[in-house]
């Protein structure tokens, strides 16, 4: 009997997101998959930890594979996972597939669904992140329904899935040298025939996501705007271009650096 490679799966939208749903029927076919993810959507949150909060898990019974849900960040969800929830490393740690891209460094630093790559990252195993863009004037929209999409959208959200699927198969088998997280961002619209390009993170500055709320207040502001056209061979220009963008983010030269 031949045994499939070992694949754990979380993402920063919550356990109860369709996009994830997808994902995990499409790496079923390739992998024998753990599912450990948030409780409730944990965007924007970086690769922080529950310090001073209870981490509370439970078992679902939401998929075709052992899952729970953590009531904490996508990092937390690994690393318990890897600490106490399974008997031996997976071969690969996959994290998606997010709802919206996460192109451009300051979006890769703040990005829940990167943190939760990078901490399987840590611990030496081959780890995938999948984001996928969705346009402006349906985003919000396809949030408040937890990834639920239809028509033309589906379709293309499943062909990222098994895209996604695919190249987890090719990495799985591939030795880690290096604390690298692969950011894989699909365009709106993917078929088996859209492009995949290897590009580098776009530096294009946010400025602030904050708006004024009252004199002593103020809230995110989910309309912010990157006002800067996209730098060649980036992640972004990648994605305007309709192609699909593959960014290795190569944490290991932090500490080579100095």
């Amino acid at each position: 009997m031949i045994t499939k490679p070992r694949a754990l799966i979380t993402n920063d939208d919550g356990i109860d997101s369709y996009f994830l749903k997808e994902l995990v029927h499409a790496m079923m076919k390739f992998f024998d998959v753990t599912v450990v993810a948030p409780i409730k959507e944990k965007s924007w949150i970086s690769k922080a930890m529950s310090r001073h909060n209870d981490v509370e898990i439970k078992p679902l019974k939401i998929f075709d594979c052992f899952t729970w849900s953590v009531n904490g960040t996508p990092a937390d969800c690994i690393n318990i996972a890897l600490g106490n929830l399974l008997d031996s490393k997976p071969d690969i740690v996959v994290s998606g597939i997010n709802i919206g891209h996460n192109v451009t460094l300051p979006l890769i630093l703040c990005s829940g669904t990167i943190a939760g790559a990078l901490e399987g990252a840590t611990w030496g195993i081959p780890a995938l992140a999948f984001s996928m863009e969705i346009p402006a004037n349906c985003y919000h929209q396809v949030r408040s329904n937890k990834g639920k999409v239809d028509g033309e959208s589906k379709l293309s959200l499943q062909n990222s899935a098994v895209i996604a699927s695919e190249i987890a198969k090719e990495y799985s088998t591939k030795k880690v040298n290096n604390t690298i997280v692969h950011n894989i961002n699909f365009p709106e619209f993917v078929t088996g025939e859209t492009k995949k390009i290897f590009t580098i993170p776009d530096e294009s500055k946010i400025g602030t996501i904050f708006q004024k709320k009252n004199e002593s207040c103020y809230i995110f502001n989910e309309n912010f705007k990157i006002n800067s056209k996209p730098k060649k061979d980036t992640d972004r220009e990648c994605l305007k271009n309709g192609n699909i963008s593959h960014t290795i983010l190569n944490y290991s030269n932090i500490a080579q650096s100095n």
